[in-house]
């Protein structure tokens, strides 16, 4: 082989992992409104989660294609395929080795919702423990819970939780605040449920695959911290109308 072609062939290999940092990311949201979901009316995908990340990508140069699917399509995506990210989600034991973190990027509070008309008065959330709850397939909040003996009920999707519960088939629904008013606004059912008692706030953030540049997700995480601390996330939660 001659000088000449075994420096192309060097420079060759010194450019392989080059490439491959250089790589397009691709997000991946769960339909989790307002946080992030896809509007029906105009098939973008919105949520003020979306605009702190779409705003992270931006400050760091990114130029993510992002797309929606289902909590469990999303965590296996994103462990199989590189250079891709999942958010926004609880950072649990479980998930913790599997994936490189970016985070936290915004708090959520978790509440146990009721029938309105229900007269049960719930003093502390152990009380709901001989009770059904309603949560959904792959929830860690409902998979946790399940552990420490409580008696939760999976639907396939969050979605059919509300109307479960409005029908008696549940006695209580434990779900993100916002996210769970939000489903009962829009299936017309928001004035049948309250609150039961708040159960505890989780921190939500984004995970990636673990195959990605560390100097990626330590960029990420500052430019997150960043953006909490400039006053850009205020801005983005008041676009969203949220307080």
């Amino acid at each position: 082989m001659s000088k000449r072609c075994a420096t192309a062939l060097m420079i060759g290999c010194l450019l392989v992992p080059l490439a491959s940092q250089a790589e397009s990311i691709k997000l991946i949201i769960q339909e989790f409104a307002p946080f992030s979901y896809t509007d029906s009316k105009t098939g973008e995908i919105r949520g003020f989660l979306v605009d702190k990340i779409m705003e992270i990508m931006k400050r760091a140069g990114e130029t993510p294609a992002i797309s929606s699917t289902s909590l469990a399509r999303g965590l296996n995506n994103t462990l199989n395929d590189d250079n891709t990210c999942l958010f926004g989600f609880r950072r649990t034991p479980e998930r913790e080795n599997f994936y490189h973190w970016v985070g936290p990027l915004t708090t959520d509070q978790w509440v146990l919702y009721r029938r309105k008309d229900d007269p049960r008065v719930l003093k502390r959330f152990e009380d709901a423990k001989e009770w059904q709850i309603g949560s959904y397939r792959n929830a860690a909040t409902g998979l946790q819970l399940t552990d420490q003996g409580y008696h939760i009920v999976f639907a396939g999707e969050d979605e059919e939780n509300p109307r479960l519960l409005v029908n008696k088939r549940l006695d209580y629904w434990i779900v993100s605040e916002l996210h769970g008013m939000y489903i009962a606004e829009q299936q017309g059912v928001a004035k049948d449920i309250a609150t039961a008692i708040k159960y505890k706030t989780i921190e939500l953030n984004m995970l990636c695959n673990i195959h990605m540049d560390k100097q990626r997700i330590e960029l990420f995480n500052k430019l997150n911290k960043a953006i909490d601390a400039d006053g850009t996330m205020g801005k983005i939660l008041r676009k969203n109308g949220i307080k």
